[in-house]
């Protein structure tokens, strides 16, 4: 009897973007490869915790061009039959919802095309179906036109549930391969999938946590406390997930949050690159012909 071949992802491991961002886009022979032993990266240790922008005069006029092109760029989705999601992981404390807020801001506030998705622990209906059932619920999934943004995601199932053993390793083994082929889908349905996860370095983390114990008690639970004791298990857990479901059709970026400036200003940057990308590739409308 013959063994199953299995083929081994191509195309470069990652690249150090202009902005100083990590993009993580291997290419499979199909999203639905099986989970195989291969040799791991430590993506994180890659990052440049020193990237900055030092002036705030400097940060605001960037940030206002950004902004600008985001709401430019994401009127035009619904011209092509495109959405997008922006998917938010990353460390606590890395600034996932001050990185929203500047998307929101930047669309004008305008819900009739944006929606923000704060996913949380799942309810026992969502546990009593398959993983990625929830994610379709309640409009969390945009129409022709809109964004959506996601505060964690389906990707928590290799994070979270993997760390903290929620769930079987044959199925965290599983995931990989039905994430790949859930953003595929997506891709395939006209959804521009953008993954970005912010990071920070353990000494800023314990600062902002710090600030959010004294001055901000309704950000702060002790499930910050406990991701923080098990950082390395973290660090491992989401340099597996970049790995395996960083593609071509959905990559991942990892982004520096140690100063919140560059944060902000280099996601609204990335976003912009992939619409760009996306509207530039999008076929022209025919013209019609005047009749004679």
């Amino acid at each position: 009897m013959s063994q199953k071949k299995l083929h081994k992802p191509f195309g470069e491991p990652f690249t150090v973007l202009d902005n100083g961002a990590i993009k993580v886009a291997r290419q499979f022979h199909a999203p639905t490869d099986e989970y195989r032993a291969e040799k791991g990266i430590d993506y994180l240790s890659k990052v440049d915790h020193g990237l900055a922008i030092k002036k705030k005069k400097k940060y605001k006029k960037i940030l206002e061009e950004k902004e600008i092109e985001l709401n430019e760029l994401v009127r035009q989705l619904d011209g092509i039959g495109r959405s997008v999601i922006v998917a938010f992981q990353g460390r606590d404390g890395a600034g996932k919802s001050g990185a929203t807020a500047r998307i929101v801001q930047a669309l004008g506030f305008d819900m009739s095309i944006f929606q923000g998705v704060a996913i949380k622990k799942p309810t026992e209906e969502e546990r009593a179906h398959p993983y990625l059932w929830r994610f379709f619920r309640n409009d969390r999934m945009p129409a022709r036109g809109q964004m959506r943004v996601f505060d964690r995601s389906w990707a928590e199932r290799v994070l979270v549930e993997r760390v903290k053993k929620l769930a079987p390793e044959k199925a965290i083994k599983k995931s990989y391969t039905e994430i790949r082929t859930f953003e595929w889908l997506l891709e395939q349905q006209g959804c521009i999938v953008i993954k970005l996860w912010l990071d920070i370095t353990k000494d800023e983390q314990w600062k902002r946590l710090e600030d959010r114990r004294k001055h901000k008690q309704w950000k702060f639970t002790p499930d910050d406390l406990e991701a923080r004791e098990h950082w390395d298990d973290y660090t491992t857990a989401a340099n597996e997930m970049f790995l395996r479901t960083g593609t071509d059709f959905a990559p991942w970026y990892i982004i520096s949050s140690e100063d919140k400036l560059y944060s902000r200003v280099t996601v609204l940057d990335i976003i912009n690159r992939e619409l760009r990308a996306a509207l530039k590739k999008a076929p022209k409308p025919k013209k019609t012909e005047e009749k004679k």
